[in-house]
């Protein structure tokens, strides 16, 4: 039996690939100092979130260590305070995930409650972004959300989730000048209504997929006159959608 470190390179990238599973491929790369070389290069995906601690740390040192990410997911659901912290603005201050992650084009935000609009601005130095989910992030609002829509301009696919907070539509309004999104899908944003999506302009020439839900208990929080609704129903131009 060959050594590992006698194997070429495709071989041992081709033993990786066929392991699927994060835990599995963890104490793969661990057995041996080959595997944890190749698959530092070879990670392109990183689940994160409750395990973390301290948890601005270690997300440090996972971008450090992981270089060639193309998808992250932050993800808090069922998280307690027993464990320590979750990330937060201060662990994204230093840009770690644009200057560390220089490929990463997928970021996902869920139950980081934490994160407030501060901590979006610097995400907004990710320019590659082209898919962004904010699911359930309270400290995040509407001007988080246009600071980050200004920064990240490849954006095609948004989705603002259960965010309460977002109240002021300008970041649909700039996104829809951009004319790059192209999947939307705006759920429980309590002040968010059918109205507001008007603010897309030209911007629905160019969207192929939308997905609008209001929270029932908040749905008449902001009244648009029946008028009005029926002029954006009527009018905007949806040639793309799928």
């Amino acid at each position: 039996m060959a050594p590992m470190d006698t194997l070429p390179d495709q071989l041992v990238w081709e033993i990786l690939s066929r392991i699927k599973k994060t835990s599995d491929r963890n104490s793969a790369s661990l057995t041996c100092k080959r595997l944890h070389e190749v698959e530092k290069e070879q990670r392109e995906c990183l689940r994160v979130g409750c395990g973390l601690h301290p948890a601005n740390e270690a997300v440090t040192s996972l971008c450090n260590r992981f270089s060639n990410l193309k998808k992250v997911d932050i993800v808090y659901s069922g998280w307690m305070s027993i464990p320590g912290k979750q990330l937060d603005d201060h662990g994204l201050h230093n840009h770690i995930l644009s200057e560390r992650c220089s490929s990463l084009v997928d970021l996902t935000l869920s139950y980081c409650t934490f994160i407030t609009d501060v901590g979006l601005g610097h995400l907004a130095s990710c320019t590659k972004l082209t898919t962004s989910k904010l699911n359930f992030t309270p400290g995040v609002t509407g001007c988080g959300i246009l600071s980050f829509a200004v920064g990240c301009k490849n954006l095609t696919t948004l989705h603002p989730i259960r965010c309460l907070n977002v109240s002021s539509v300008e970041w649909l309004e700039y996104l829809g000048k951009l004319e790059t999104l192209q999947d939307l899908s705006i759920k429980n944003c309590r002040a968010i209504g059918e109205g507001d999506l008007i603010k897309l302009g030209p911007g629905w020439r160019k969207l192929k997929r939308l997905e609008f839900e209001v929270d029932a208990n908040y749905r008449y929080m902001k009244v648009h006159d029946r008028l009005a609704m029926d002029r954006w129903k009527n009018c905007v131009p949806c040639d793309s959608m799928e």
